[in-house]
């Protein structure tokens, strides 16, 4: 296949519009999607299953083949998560692996459109202030990137008596030109640098049914919260949750500390650090820019009671508060 072209004077007749057929046909492939799934997972079951996703990824480095999250949900019934590796020489995304899940999805929803393009090879970088030259990011991102491409996706509705009743798969990302080679010693590792995977010529296409999602719950994640938390990623984990609860909540809820060891990366044997950390949570979200700082919760010995935020409240323009959303998974 023709590689695409470098300037206009090599632009082929056609080229173009083969490039907006594509497009064409990816949206209406949405559209085709999103009547299937108008009988599927829906409101709170779909707006948990992609907190789950957002806040789930495991803290450090694992060689398990797979973890589990679960969310609870206010009639008893419950959400399942299952992160799991879809190559064996590619482990889970973990640490700073979650930014470039934000940013991919960011991208998505912004951009309105599942096929993702960059303006700048490196601009993931620029976004969170890192050196675009040093060789050592590049090769972090790199990794970042295709730990987050080869990662698969299953999401379990489980009704109160623990029966399955709804199951579905939504990689993040379904196509990307990743080339990759094995070393003397047999590891995969890519052989493209990032400018090449990421360049402004290559699309990437987002997973349509995650994209399909973030269709019916677009709730883009503000910079401001990741760049406060990045030397924490349980902590940023934390920071997320509370956004998309307040951001997506129209009633107040009461979250025991049991529940919420199902959703997170809960290898932490300290049970005192769950309040620690999330008194640590408010204090950060008050040092930032309205209307973050305008957040609300209370951490108790029992748990976490969250607030929502004012209907037509807005991080992004284009984006507010909706008032039709119900209370998500609110204990009483």
């Amino acid at each position: 296949m023709r590689k695409p072209p470098k300037n206009t004077q090599e632009l082929l007749p056609g080229y173009s519009d083969y490039r907006l057929e594509r497009e064409k046909a990816a949206k209406n492939q949405v559209e085709k999607l999103m009547g299937i799934w108008k009988a599927g997972l829906s409101g709170d079951k779909l707006f948990t299953a992609q907190l789950l996703i957002y806040c789930g990824l495991p803290i450090n480095k694992t060689d398990e083949q797979y973890v589990i999250r679960k969310s609870r949900l206010a009639d008893g019934s419950s959400v399942r998560v299952t992160f799991n590796r879809t190559n064996p020489d590619v482990p889970l995304p973990f640490r700073a692996d979650r930014t470039m899940a934000y940013f991919l999805t960011n991208k998505a929803v912004l951009q309105q459109s599942p096929l993702l393009r960059w303006d700048h090879a490196n601009e993931y970088m620029r976004l969170f202030g890192l050196n675009p030259d040093s060789g050592y990011n590049y090769k972090a991102v790199q990794e970042r990137f295709t730990r987050i491409a080869y990662l698969g996706i299953t999401v379990e509705y489980i009704d109160p008596n623990e029966k399955i009743i709804e199951h579905w798969k939504c990689p993040m990302i379904d196509n990307a030109r990743i080339t990759a080679e094995f070393d003397a010693e047999g590891k995969w590792k890519p052989s493209v640098s990032i400018a090449e995977m990421l360049s402004a010529k290559q699309e990437v296409s987002f997973g349509l049914r995650f994209f399909i999602e973030l269709q019916k719950q677009p709730v883009p994640i503000p910079i401001e919260l990741l760049i406060a938390t990045q030397k924490s990623h349980r902590l940023m984990d934390y920071v997320v949750f509370l956004y998309w609860r307040a951001f997506a909540g129209a009633t107040q809820s009461f979250i025991p500390w049991r529940y919420l060891q199902e959703q997170f990366d809960n290898s932490d044997s300290n049970p005192d650090r769950w309040t620690q950390q999330f008194r640590k949570a408010k204090t950060i979200l008050k040092t930032l820019p309205d209307p973050i700082n305008q957040i609300r919760f209370d951490v108790s010995s029992a748990g976490l009671t969250i607030y929502p935020l004012p209907v037509g409240t807005s991080f992004f323009e284009g984006y507010p508060k909706l008032g039709k959303r119900a209370a998500l998974g609110s204990e009483s």
